[in-house]
């Protein structure tokens, strides 16, 4: 009979069949740069212990990076705030001091001094 082929897969050893193949992380470091073999160990008993430790916390890492990032977006506002309210409060002692120059309506003093500190100039 001729067109009749099978394909017959190769036989694979029992050698073969129970390596597994290893991570590229453990091919790089332990078996192309040679490392110690006891680091192999210590680090993926850490690895273990660390993937437990964090599905345990999940909840906590959530809310805490959840809380870290908050911090993150709110201090620049805060740092400016606190920054203009030093400025103002600043300038408004200047402008007290010269009241001749400025004026003694307080609303007057306070108004020229936010304009001075968001990028006005004081009037002359």
């Amino acid at each position: 009979m001729v067109g009749n082929h099978i394909k017959v897969p190769p036989m694979k050893s029992n050698s073969d069949k129970n390596q597994t193949k290893l991570p590229w992380w453990v091919e790089l470091l332990f078996v192309q740069i040679g490392l110690p073999d006891s680091w192999l160990s210590t680090i993926l008993k850490k690895k273990k212990q660390t993937y437990t430790y964090i599905t345990d916390k999940k909840k906590y890492i959530f809310y805490s990076t959840l809380l870290v990032a908050g911090l993150c977006y709110f201090y620049p506002i805060v740092r400016y705030s606190s920054s203009s309210a030093s400025c103002i409060d600043k300038t408004t002692k200047y402008l007290k001091l010269n009241k001749g120059i400025y004026g003694s309506n307080e609303m007057d003093v306070n108004s020229i001094a936010v304009g001075y500190c968001h990028g006005g100039t004081l009037p002359k």
